[in-house]
């Protein structure tokens, strides 16, 4: 197919062969989980799915790609999801018609990131993505990739949030959210490992993000 400017352009993925698609991804992050990148087997991503291994090479050249389609699925739902809960968040803050205190702010962070019962396995993907990279220094630059879009959408969601609250940050978000977003993945990781209720887990995070907040922000009027 030739673009108006004589160009080849791909042709659209029929609905068929996205779905396939997105049953084969669906399948790799219950694989991926449970065996690991390294332990996982074309084989048993496509047995998971119901399909050949045709199926998946016409989808995917390797385990490897199929890896990495997997993970930008689950960054961008991740953002999505986010950026969703921004949207209820940023009209009830703005609405508010008294300075917010730490109390109210811990209660909206624990509400915002309130557990969804995905953290186990986004944990364990994230973290043979860490692996890959270490393994295979020629994935070190994805990886980097994925993480600084991430950061960089999260910071314009945080900065949002944060001025619909009658607040600045005293410092670059860019640099308080490495302060913020440490404080949350450790939160993130003790859940996937041991739940919310955990110490330290997603369940405390509202306080923790709270005093942090208070301590890098200020008054906005």
């Amino acid at each position: 197919m030739l673009s108006m400017a004589g160009e080849s352009v791909s042709p659209a993925p029929s609905a068929r062969r996205q779905e396939t698609r997105a049953r084969l991804l669906d399948a790799a992050a219950e694989v991926f989980t449970e065996e690991g990148l390294l332990g996982a087997s074309v084989e048993s991503v496509c047995t998971r799915a119901g399909f050949t291994r045709g199926a998946f090479y016409s989808n995917f050249s390797n385990k490897e790609e199929l890896f990495l389609a997997l993970l930008d699925r689950e960054y961008e739902q991740r953002t999505r999801f986010l950026q969703a809960r921004a949207e209820e968040l940023v009209p009830l803050l703005s609405s508010r018609e008294c300075l917010l205190t730490p109390g109210d702010a811990a209660h909206y962070v624990t509400e915002f990131f309130a557990p969804t019962g995905w953290e186990a396995t986004w944990f364990a993907l994230e973290t043979e993505f860490m692996l890959l990279a270490l393994r295979e220094p020629s994935s070190a630059l994805g990886l980097t990739d994925f993480i600084g879009r991430f950061r960089l959408e999260l910071e314009e969601l945080v900065e949002g949030i944060v001025l619909a609250a009658g607040r600045r940050f005293t410092i670059p978000v860019e640099r308080a959210m490495p302060i913020l977003g440490g404080v949350y993945e450790r939160a993130f990781r003790i859940t996937a490992l041991a739940g919310p209720d955990a110490p330290e887990g997603l369940n405390e995070l509202g306080e923790r993000i709270a005093e942090l907040l208070f301590a890098i922000t200020e008054d906005s009027e």
